[in-house]
């Protein structure tokens, strides 16, 4: 059993903890609920790329170099639009829009 320090703050204590998905819980469905981030919780599975190891770095790198040039030009936060054209595989960014 853990230990919690005593003059903390509900906020303090739980702090790193969310809320693991139950049959309780599971039922609201607009909440969303996150893995429990507790010591021996399993983090979820790595999705692998299917690209050859340098590959996979140059397009990291072109991606990077991109971003890096989207917020010099100060067009704000940008999200990555993945389109097919042809036989092509285009990756965009394009801006975040502010709620």
């Amino acid at each position: 059993m853990v230990k919690i320090k005593k003059g903390l703050s509900d906020a303090d204590m739980l702090k790193g903890f969310s809320e693991e998905l139950t049959f309780e819980n599971g039922m609201y469905a607009d909440e969303k609920v996150k893995q429990s981030k507790l010591k021996g919780a399993k983090a979820p599975a790595k999705k692998e790329l299917l690209l050859p190891e340098d590959a996979q770095e140059r397009l990291n790198r072109f991606l990077l170099e991109i971003s890096m040039e989207w917020l010099k030009n100060k067009n704000g936060d940008c999200t990555w639009k993945v389109l097919k054209e042809n036989s092509q595989i285009v990756i965009k960014p394009v801006a975040v829009a502010k709620k």
